[in-house]
């Protein structure tokens, strides 16, 4: 429900490779995260009082992903999930009917945070270079906030249901869509110069996907979010920009 998430004020983020007034302008905060995730799911929610509600998800979430990192999704069961949070199994029950609803809920809910936080920013009168950068920038500071998130859905698909991979698939193709849509629109301008537009979304996505996949070696490297959108925003300028 995106009437209860705070909305950004006027001086809010619009497009600046800037992680801390990204953060300060969109619903991304640790409180705001979790209310958002609650409201989505609210329906598959036995408990009725939000704040506990909010809680135990937020404690039911951050448990699922240490006991991935340790052993996978696959291996992990709803006793070992129970032992984590110290929930007994007619509580979790509560908030979850199924490992496999719980896997569904996680990729539901970043699609829909993307929608708070970067869709609701693009505006007609941006230009398509503008339009590129929010996707860009907003991509990439969304999953600095969302690491775990983020790297839970690229590594654990291939584990899940049927239904789920195809959650998963269908996440995929959106957001390579709005790339491929933003590039033909610049290429019929003329701002961008005519390459094949799905080869060149998937060059990008494989660029926003890297930052967190592989986000311990740039954590190693002191690269910040903000030094690394500037070099794939290079990289990327050369293969769509038309020469002046």
């Amino acid at each position: 429900m995106k009437e209860s998430i705070p909305r950004p004020s006027e001086n809010s983020w619009q497009g600046e490779n800037n992680f801390a007034l990204f953060k300060s302008s969109v619903p991304i905060s640790d409180e705001q995260i979790w209310i958002a995730f609650y409201h989505l799911h609210k329906s598959k929610v036995q408990v009725q009082k939000e704040k506990v509600a909010v809680e135990k998800l937020k404690k039911i979430v951050l448990a699922t992903f240490k006991l991935v990192n340790e052993k996978g999704f696959t291996l992990m069961s709803l006793r070992d999930l129970s032992r984590e949070t110290e929930m007994s199994m007619g509580s979790l029950y509560a908030y979850i009917g199924s490992k496999g609803q719980l896997a569904e809920m996680i990729h539901q809910f970043l699609p829909h945070i993307f929608d708070l936080c970067i869709l609701d920013h693009l505006t007609e009168s941006d230009s398509v270079e503008l339009q590129m950068k929010k996707l860009i920038r907003g991509h990439i500071f969304i999953t600095e906030c969302l690491q775990a998130w983020f790297f839970f859905a690229y590594m654990e698909t291939k584990h899940l249901s049927e239904s789920t991979k195809q959650l998963a698939k269908n996440n995929e193709v959106r957001s390579e869509n709005w790339f491929k849509q933003i590039l033909k629109s610049g290429q019929a301008s003329g701002n961008f110069i005519k390459t094949d537009r799905f080869l060149t979304a998937m060059s990008i996505k494989s660029l926003l996907q890297n930052w967190y996949v592989k986000r311990g070696k740039y954590r190693q490297a002191n690269v910040t979010c903000e030094a690394y959108i500037e070099f794939i925003e290079q990289m990327i300028n050369q293969l769509i920009r038309a020469k002046a």
